[in-house]
């Protein structure tokens, strides 16, 4: 017999020591322009082996189902998706040396993450709980009222082997965009990689528009820019796939750049809706003691003329950027688009580092009337003026809180395992969903990630497969490294992560048309109650009722 069970976005079945359904009579509430998410959960008891099953979906309005004698065909109604959620393997599923007890598991184990659209496909139905993924997709010009969702499970045989429904109600508030920026660091090494395309051929263009058109989605409005190539997640002495935007031809001690590539690449993203952009690191990583690998034409072969044997003092290094740097801002100044764009020196750069001081020396002056951004963990970076932004770890920026600088910035990864929110497959969702919360009460300026599509090991000592290794093979974290699978056709499929970090960015977008109301001091007081306390990235409530409650209310006061 088929158990089913609505349950909601923030559950993981599966790995949730329990799975409490939403409360029967359950109202979804949406914005116009937003998409919420609940999960289905089944299973059939008495499945044999090779057991599947087939989803039906319609959706009305509740007002055209008053006295209808028929079956009614759905139009102007929200748009449906729903996708299978599968199980990855996560080897690597925390910190071994560091973690809380906030974590659904930390052995090694295969956990719920990867959605997969259903389509017109059979689903295999065993005695264990899985579950369905379902979005509501709320369009800007969707018509305000009560929906009724009803989705069928058809057996092989094409007899009903059950149905549930949701009542879904479209608010007449249309979300504003994010008014913060958000980026997730874009690798385009990892399509080229993944797909085996040759880099900025058509077939790339192609695969990379639709990798972006999923980022602009799902909140991004920042992306990371390889002028060059990214220095990186890059063992010392090794290479990444080149993916160099801007076409060096070196004659002689004359550099001449070519920036079609470049070009295309922006076309794309700002089409998609992409509206700032953060060129890439101009040294290595943690300390600024190398040159990036940068390939130039020189007597009619593409070779390597910088990298790891290049020392970040290097005079002719130095006088390429002093080429480079000056003609990418005219060419920016051309389109329009200098003052949209930022820049990175070092990422995570050693304070005491000879080198890197230097390297500050070097580009500030070429960087004038720029804005030099960096993820920095020691206020002392903004105490000495080295950075125009901060982008400060989450379990580090009590300090530049305290001395708060006019723009600050907010990002977690791998080591931020302890307290404060995140999204490993491992954790709970609702630390994944309460960060868009918390952005909004400490006014940051901006979130950054460093993976939306890392498909290599750790130091990218090798390309990975990422159905197969979630963790970097076992580098980080499982799900710190991506948030899209590869999916066919050069179509990235969605994860539980990305879906329910959407759901954050939609929070943080709901108190913001709520501040356009009521004011700032309003809508933190309504925080305040509902959460029974101040915030901050390390302390706030735990689990789903919170987030949801507070939501509901948001929600309640903007249809109002």
């Amino acid at each position: 017999m088929m158990e089913t069970m609505l349950v909601s976005s923030l559950t993981k079945i599966g790995p949730e020591k329990s799975m409490a359904p939403l409360e029967e009579g359950t109202v979804l509430t949406v914005c116009r322009g937003e998409t919420v998410s609940f999960q289905i959960a089944f299973r059939d008891g008495n499945a044999g082996a090779g057991a599947g099953i087939t989803v039906r979906k319609d959706i009305y309005r509740e007002e055209d189902l008053e006295g209808a004698g028929g079956h009614l065909t759905p139009e102007g109604n929200p748009e449906i998706r729903i996708r299978q959620v599968l199980n990855v393997m996560c080897r690597r599923s925390c910190d071994p040396k560091s973690f809380d007890e906030d974590y659904l598991f930390y052995d090694a184990r295969m956990a719920p993450d990867l959605l997969r659209d259903v389509g017109d496909g059979t689903i295999p139905v065993t005695h264990e709980w899985q579950s369905l993924w379902v979005d509501i997709c709320s369009e800007e010009e969707q018509k305000p009222g009560l929906y009724r969702l009803e989705i069928r499970f058809i057996t092989e045989g094409g007899e009903a082997a059950a149905m549930c429904s949701m009542e879904i109600r479209v608010i007449s508030q249309v979300l504003p965009p994010l008014p913060i920026l958000h980026t997730e660091w874009f690798h385009c090494d990892g399509i080229v990689d993944y797909y085996g395309v040759d880099v900025f051929s058509e077939e790339f263009w192609r695969i990379f528009s639709n990798f972006v058109r999923v980022y602009v989605k799902r909140g991004g409005n920042m992306i990371y820019v390889p002028v060059i190539t990214p220095p990186l997640d890059t063992e010392v002495g090794m290479e990444r796939t080149t993916v160099q935007l801007v076409k060096v031809e070196k004659e002689g001690k004359d550099y001449r750049f070519d920036f079609s590539d470049l070009g295309r690449f922006l076309d794309i993203c700002l089409e998609e809706g992409i509206t700032h952009f953060e060129v890439s690191h101009l040294f290595t990583q943690w300390g600024a003691a190398a040159a990036p690998k940068v390939v130039a034409w020189t007597e009619g072969e593409c070779r390597r003329i910088f990298g790891w044997d290049t020392s970040s003092d290097d005079p002719e290094y130095l006088r390429f950027l002093g080429e480079l740097i000056p003609a990418l801002k005219d060419y920016l100044t051309g389109r329009g688009l200098l003052e949209h764009t930022y820049f990175h020196i070092s990422d995570e750069p050693n304070l005491d580092s000879v080198q890197y001081q230097t390297a500050q020396k070097a580009v500030r002056p070429l960087l004038e009337g720029c804005t030099i951004i960096e993820a920095v963990s020691d206020y002392e970076y903004c105490a000495k003026g080295l950075v125009d932004i901060p982008v400060c770890a989450t379990n580090h920026i009590e300090p530049f809180l305290e001395n708060r600088t006019t723009v600050l910035w907010s990002y977690y990864c791998c080591a931020q395992t302890v307290e404060v929110p995140n999204r490993f497959i491992s954790m709970p969702s609702w630390r994944n969903r309460i960060y868009g919360i918390l952005l909004y009460w400490l006014k940051i300026d901006g979130f950054l990630h460093w993976g939306f599509n890392f498909y290599n090991s750790i130091l990218s000592k090798k390309k990975i497969d990422p159905y197969e290794t979630v963790d970097a093979d076992g580098g980080f974290p499982a799900g710190d490294p991506f948030l899209v699978y590869p999916g066919k056709d050069g179509i990235p499929e969605e994860s539980i992560r990305l879906m329910v970090q959407d759901e954050a960015v939609s929070d943080y977008r709901a108190l913001y048309a709520l501040e356009s109301r009521i004011g700032r001091e309003r809508v933190m007081e309504l925080i305040r109650q509902e959460a029974g306390m101040e915030l901050s990235f390390r302390q706030y409530p735990k689990g789903d009722a919170f987030i949801l409650r507070l939501r509901e209310k948001v929600n309640s006061m903007l249809a109002g």
